[in-house]
């Protein structure tokens, strides 16, 4: 198994460094890059099984050598620090990242998860969508990746009326009557879907702001949704609800 890193910052390689000799001593580190000019040409020489990419790097961002990079057959790791931007991207597009500093439970569960998918046909669908996700910053552009029992369904939050969960599935009702059921919590979801007009009304539901009927009040009140389906909002999540339908307001 061979890998390259692409990191700027000469801590953060050592310790990556450190980690894959312990835990993965088989892989062969074949070049060690901090631009975005010499990180793609070591990608096309080398062509390795995975690589370490930092979001930003020398001379650019990881997204600049992704561009330069016809479909490339590696598993990619991001790796960066807390940028709120980059981390939805990576979210939504179903893509493997890691937070600095990096925990070595992560990078065992990302190098794993990375060899188990290697050369994995969906792959270069989900950098192309992350490429494109990190680039808009429109809703109206922004797809997501959505896992289910065939693969992937790539949808925008636009489509989307409201999600409804049972434990640890959730199902996306469509404004095309579709229903899509997905093993992530509400929560993993809320936390995808908050930045485009979603709002956590109840511990089952999580709702699209643009597509309310009808809101009438109670102790915690109903909302009729566009699908023709009513939401209850729980009591403790009400002047919640209530402030982000004020904030969308006009």
């Amino acid at each position: 198994m061979n890998a390259i890193i692409i990191e700027d910052e000469p801590q953060p390689l050592e310790l990556l460094e450190s980690a894959l000799a312990l835990h993965f001593p088989k892989i062969r580190i074949l070049a060690k890059t901090d631009s975005v000019i010499s990180s793609v040409s070591a990608i096309k020489q080398y062509q390795p099984d995975i690589v370490f990419l930092d979001v930003m790097i020398k001379g650019g961002t990881a997204f600049d050598v992704l561009e330069q990079l016809a479909d490339p057959d590696a598993e990619i790791i991001f790796t960066t620090s807390y940028e709120k931007y980059a981390v939805q991207a990576f979210k939504i597009s179903a893509v493997d990242y890691l937070l600095k500093p990096i925990s070595e439970e992560e990078l065992v569960r990302a190098v794993e998860k990375a060899m188990h998918n290697l050369n994995r046909a969906e792959a270069s669908s989900h950098l192309r969508l992350l490429l494109s996700n990190f680039r808009n910053h429109s809703t109206a552009d922004v797809k997501i990746a959505l896992p289910t029992m065939k693969g992937y369904s790539f949808i925008k939050p636009d489509q989307i009326v409201r999600c409804e969960s049972d434990n640890t599935y959730t199902t996306f009702f469509l404004t095309d009557k579709r229903q899509i059921l997905v093993s992530k919590t509400l929560k993993t979801c809320e936390q995808m879907l908050e930045p485009y007009s979603f709002c956590r009304v109840h511990n089952s539901s999580l709702i699209n702001l643009k597509y309310i009927e009808e809101y009438e009040k109670g102790e915690g009140g109903s909302i009729r949704m566009s699908d023709g389906s009513e939401v209850s909002v729980s009591r403790r999540r009400k002047e919640h609800f209530i402030q982000h339908f004020r904030d969308l307001m006009p």
